[in-house]
C-alpha cells in the first residue's frame, strides 16, 4: 500500500515542475514548524491559518474543532492557546479583520463567524437583501481593508459583498464557462479575483465591475489543482496553493506565471495537501499543511 502511495505522489510531482522561478519572483526558505498547542496537544488536519502585522497567528485546528492562537517571535511560534466555541464546530478558512477581529468559516454550517479580538463570539455574518437566500452555500471568503466581507456562494454561483452586519453591498455572478470555483481574493485596490480549480485559471472583476473576465490563460502546465489564492499587499502578485502538488505558485499582476516553490512530501519544507497561506509584513509565510497536521513557517525573498 505504501509503495502505491509513493507511486501516486511521484506521478503528481511529475505532472508539473517541482521548483521553478523567474528572476525576481518569490522564493521561500524553511524556518520552522508547529504541530501542537500550548499543552502539547497535537494539531489535527489544520485547514486554516491567519496572521496580522502584530505578530499574531491563528490556526484553524480543523480536526479538533477549535482555533489556536500563537505569537510569532524569534523566528518561532509561541503559545498555542485554545479558542473553542460552541458556535464554531468545524473551522476551516480563517482571517484577521481590519480591527484585529477574527473571521472564520465553519464548513459544516456554511457560515462565517465573527469573533472579537479576544476570541469571544460576536455573531455570524448573515447576508440580507440578497435574491434567492435559500441558495446560499459559502465555500470561502475574504475580508477587505474596510472590514467588509466577500463571500463565495457556490450554490448561487456568485460573489456576495456584504458588511459585517450582513447588509448587501453588491454581488457579481460567476463567469460563463467556469469549471469549479474554489476560492477568491481581494486586492488592496478592491479588485476581486476568482480561482477556477478545474479550469486552472484566475478571473478578475475590477473594482466596481459587475462581471468577471479572464486574468490568466490555462495554468495546467504549472499546477495540478490549486485550491487557495491570496493577493499580495504590495507588488500586485497573486499566490496560489497547489493542493495536489504541494506547492506555492506565483502569478504576476498581468496574469503571467512567475514561479513555483516547494514540493509534495512529509519532510520539513515539503507540503501535503496545503489549504491556506498568509504573509505578515516582514515577509514571513505561514502555511496550513493539512495532510501533515502541522503549520509550516518560511521566510520569503526575491
Amino acid at each position: 500500500m505504501r509503495a502505491l502511495i509513493y507511486a501516486n505522489l511521484l506521478l503528481l510531482v511529475l505532472l508539473v515542475p517541482v521548483q521553478s522561478f523567474a528572476a525576481g519572483s518569490l522564493k521561500l526558505r524553511f524556518l520552522t514548524t508547529i504541530s501542537a498547542d500550548d499543552k502539547e496537544g497535537l494539531i489535527k488536519s489544520p485547514e486554516g491559518v491567519a496572521c496580522n502585522d502584530q505578530s499574531d497567528v491563528v490556526v484553524a485546528d480543523t480536526g479538533n474543532g477549535r482555533l489556536l492562537r500563537y505569537t510569532f517571535q524569534d523566528r518561532a511560534l509561541k503559545g498555542g492557546q485554545e479558542i473553542k466555541l460552541p458556535q464554531v464546530q468545524f473551522p476551516v478558512k480563517v482571517q484577521f479583520g481590519a480591527k484585529n477581529d477574527i473571521f472564520v468559516l465553519d464548513s459544516k454550517q456554511q457560515k462565517v463567524a465573527h469573533l472579537n479580538p479576544d476570541g469571544s463570539f460576536a455573531g455570524f455574518v448573515t447576508p440580507y437583501g440578497v435574491t434567492k437566500p435559500d441558495k446560499y452555500l459559502i465555500k470561502s471568503f475574504k475580508v477587505d481593508g474596510a472590514n467588509n466581507i466577500y463571500l463565495l456562494d457556490i450554490s448561487g454561483e456568485r460573489v456576495l459583498h456584504v458588511a459585517v452586519d450582513g447588509k448587501l453591498l453588491g454581488q457579481i455572478p460567476f463567469p460563463a464557462g467556469f469549471g469549479f470555483i474554489t476560492d477568491l481574493a481581494v486586492t488592496p485596490g478592491g479588485d476581486v479575483i476568482l480561482l477556477d480549480s478545474v479550469g486552472a485559471r484566475l478571473y478578475v472583476a475590477k473594482k466596481d465591475a459587475t462581471q468577471f473576465t479572464p486574468l490568466t490563460k490555462d495554468l495546467h502546465d504549472y499546477m495540478n489543482f490549486a485550491s487557495y489564492v491570496t493577493a499580495a499587499s504590495r507588488g500586485g502578485e497573486f499566490y496560489l496553493l497547489d493542493q495536489d502538488g504541494g506547492a506555492v505558485v506565483t502569478i504576476a499582476p498581468d496574469g503571467s506565471f512567475q514561479g513555483r516553490q516547494l514540493g509534495l512530501g512529509w519532510k520539513a519544507g515539503q507540503l501535503y495537501y496545503p489549504s491556506q497561506v498568509c504573509f505578515d509584513k516582514n515577509g514571513n509565510v505561514f502555511i496550513a499543511d493539512r495532510g501533515n497536521s502541522r503549520v509550516q513557517i518560511f521566510e520569503s525573498f526575491k
